[in-house]
């Protein structure tokens, strides 16, 4: 078939779209999905004020489209949400794009939620609901995430010169035992990439199959990305892997059955809520799912990390450390509100009591 060239005439002006986007990512996407992502990435060209109305009125679609189109994106790890310390949505940062053998541990979230809240008693023209700032997360890594180093292209000679050690050699075996794999020599490059360029040490890889078996994932591109987000959080020993999956797998269990949300592993923003709220906090399980009971009644089929953040912050400035002391604060809080309505003739009561301001998108 005859080729063909693409050329423009004029001087108008373009947005940059990744082409592991065009590559990767939209070939499964919804066409909607599509057309919010690049007007988003149009948006953060042009740094104009943004709200999800005007983005619903510029496609003639509602908003609760724009949130399923952006809930999406962010299930494929494109978009984050950002939000300001009371747990109010401030923006949304589109994220630097992968090829696949870089995308095993893409995780949905429950995060855009609070985006449709309220949003059908809303008129797109009122001035009530608040501009987004969309930024894009260039920002160099801090101490605590570090940039993973690409894999080399190794030789075959330089895999068969490496493989002499005894480590690798045992790593191989345990591999092929627990994977139930045969090794090859891209297998071979992984696992020295991941030995000698991320600087695993043998009681570290062992770890990292042992996961990967207990989570249900024998293969090489799952072991490579889990591989590189422990290297990006500046994980070195067993033991902080092991403190990380429980994280993983123990207490966010608790956490999204509370919440409703289904069994998966969480994604980076959820698991640094959960470590604000272990280890910042000192919060212990019991704790938190008593914060995600609270945030389920006030918030039926909404409820989301941001809005159990906001309870749990509020009981760490009041030194809370016990549920009987929740249940001090709530008591104190109602005979506050008692006596107020009593003052002003109001007898309303209300039905639930959290404690601290409902966090509301309008």
């Amino acid at each position: 078939m005859k080729t063909i060239t693409i050329s423009t005439e004029n001087s108008e002006t373009y947005s940059s779209i990744s082409n592991f986007f065009i590559d990767y990512y939209m070939t499964e996407a919804n066409g909607e999905f599509v057309k919010v992502y690049l007007y988003l990435v149009r948006l953060l060209n042009s740094r104009q004020a943004v709200t999800v109305a005007s983005i619903a009125d510029h496609f003639n679609l509602t908003e609760n489209d724009i949130c399923r189109a952006i809930k999406y994106w962010i299930s494929r790890d494109v978009l984050k949400l950002n939000y300001d310390g009371n747990g109010r949505l401030s923006g949304i940062v589109l994220l630097p794009l992968y090829a696949p053998n870089m995308m095993g541990l893409k995780m949905e979230t429950d995060a855009v939620s609070i985006l449709s809240n309220n949003t059908k008693d809303v008129s797109p023209k009122e001035e009530t609901v608040p501009h987004l700032t969309l930024v894009a997360d260039n920002s160099t890594p801090s101490s605590e995430e570090r940039t993973a180093p690409a894999k080399p292209s190794f030789s075959k000679q330089e895999l068969v010169d490496a493989f002499k050690d005894s480590n690798l050699e045992d790593i191989q075996y345990l591999i092929e035992t627990l994977f139930k794999l045969p090794i090859t020599q891209s297998r071979n490059a992984t696992i020295l990439y991941i030995y000698d360029t991320l600087e695993f040490d043998a009681d570290l890889f062992e770890y990292l199959i042992e996961y990967c078996v207990e989570m249900g994932k024998t293969n090489f591109r799952y072991m490579e990305a889990v591989a590189i987000a422990w290297y990006k959080d500046g994980i070195t020993t067993r033991q902080q892997a092991k403190e990380r999956s429980v994280i993983a797998t123990g207490i966010a269990k608790t956490i999204f059955k509370a919440l409703g949300i289904r069994c998966r592993i969480p994604t980076d923003t959820e698991i640094a809520f959960i470590k604000t709220w272990t280890k910042d906090f000192g919060f212990n399980e019991e704790i938190i799912k008593k914060a995600c009971d609270k945030a389920i009644l006030a918030q039926p089929g909404s409820a989301n990390f941001a809005y159990v953040n906001a309870i749990l912050d509020n009981w760490n400035k009041n030194n809370v450390k016990t549920l009987a002391d929740i249940d001090k604060l709530d008591k104190a809080f109602v005979y506050k509100t008692s006596a107020k309505n009593t003052q002003t003739g109001n007898n309303y009561r209300p039905k639930d009591f959290n404690n601290f301001e409902q966090t509301k998108l309008y």
